[in-house]
Order: structure tokens, then sequence, then C-alpha cells
């Protein structure tokens, strides 16, 4: 039996022969060249087996952090990772509350390696490691150096930002329940409601003056990233 798309033994073999070589990008940078017939969709599938079998699996899972010798993974408490990573070059702490008690305490470290490695974002929830993600390439502090308004754009993370332009001129911050970007729709009813979730948010309103030649950015940011970038009033700063 030949699965959809193969070809059968009476066609030409002169097809088989035919090699498509398909470049592979290898870890660390190595490359490699497999050369595989692939006269239509069968051989082309037979290829993505032969790909799935020669590309190599990550040493280090998406939940641990490498720090020199040494690996942190999920669940790990805030202080054993400072102990194994050191002091991160930013930290930022939301704490929610409750009818004025605290009912959680979440943290964000960013640690920046330098510019050719990628900068990793620890997140912490109730003094334990809960998510690590990456934000593109590090690079060297220049803190508020040549800051312009157009640097000022969503999707930047609050270390970036105070990176580039320092501190605000003035600032704000609230706490709330609000959608989560990820909603489920309920199964038994395609095309029905959707069943939205709901996250804390950290919310923080941000202002930069850039003196009286520019109108002023105000910038909202939730749980350490930007938002929303809009143009205030002209600015009256020196």
């Amino acid at each position: 039996m030949l699965l959809p798309g193969c070809i059968s033994d009476r066609e030409s073999a002169v097809k088989f022969r035919e090699s498509l070589p398909v470049r592979v990008r290898l870890q660390d940078g190595v490359r490699g060249a497999v050369a595989i017939p692939c006269p239509n969709a069968c051989c082309l599938w037979l290829a993505a087996l032969c790909l799935a079998v020669l590309l190599p699996v990550p040493t280090m899972a998406a939940d641990s952090l490498r720090c020199g010798s040494r690996i942190v993974s999920t669940g790990a408490r805030a202080l054993e990772v400072e102990a194994v990573c050191g002091e991160p070059d930013y930290r930022d702490v939301w704490s929610y509350q409750v009818r004025g008690r605290i009912v959680a305490d979440d943290e964000e470290w960013t640690y920046n390696f330098g510019a050719n490695q990628l900068l990793r974002i620890l997140h912490f929830s109730n003094g334990r490691l809960s998510r690590i993600d990456s934000d593109g390439y590090g690079f060297s502090t220049r803190r508020g150096a040549n800051c312009q308004p157009a640097d000022i754009v969503e999707g930047v993370s609050k270390y970036r930002l105070l990176a580039r332009c320092g501190e605000p001129d003035a600032q704000e911050a609230t706490q709330l329940l609000a959608p989560s970007r990820e909603h489920r729709y309920h199964h038994a009813y395609p095309g029905g409601p959707r069943d939205w979730t709901v996250q804390q948010v950290y919310r923080e309103r941000w202002l930069y003056d850039f003196g009286s030649s520019y109108l002023q950015r105000e910038v909202t940011l939730e749980n350490g990233r930007v938002t929303d970038v809009q143009n205030g009033q002209r600015g009256f700063l020196n």
C-alpha cells in the first residue's frame, strides 16, 4: 500500500535518483547537508522524518537557566537563584492586595549577560521561580543616554526602557484584574461566547518630558512591559 502522494514502482526510476539537498542548521552554528530523494509529497514527508532524527535535542529545557557551571530551574527559591546567578541587573516587585491584605508577591528579575547573549527574565511568585523568558540580546547599560521620544514604543520591557531613557519624570501605579490575552472558547458550543480568564495586572503610568520642543510621552506599562504610548501636552522642562 502506498502512502498518499507516493509514486509507484512503475514510475520512472529516474525520479528517485533526483535529489534535493536539504540544508539544516545544527546546534552551535554547525551546518550540515542531507541529500534526500524528493520527487513528490511522499518523499518530502520522509525527508521531514529524517530531519527530525538528525536535529539535535536541546541540552537545557526552557524552564532552566545556566549560570556559569550551574543550573537553576523553575520551582527554585529566590535565595537559591541569587546564590547561583548573582544579583540581577534589575529587580521589579509587584505586590497584589485584596482589602488591604497582600495576597501575592510577584517579582521579575532581569539578567543582562552582555551583547552576545540573550536577556533573561525570571518571574517569581511568592518567592519561587515560576517562569523564565528571553527578551532579545543584551546590551551595555547606558541609562538615560540620548533618549528620544521615538525610542519609547509598545512591547519594550521596563528594563530596556529604563536603560534607554532613565526614570520617568512622573509615575503612578495601580493593581487590577483584567482579561487574559489568552482566552478559551466553549468547545461544546462553537461560535458561542468566549470564556474569558482573568489575571492580576500591575499597571503603571509613566510620563516623560523632553522639553518644550517635544510633546510629552505618556506610557502605560502592564506587568513590566509597555502596552500603550500616547502623546501628551507640550513639554516644559529644560
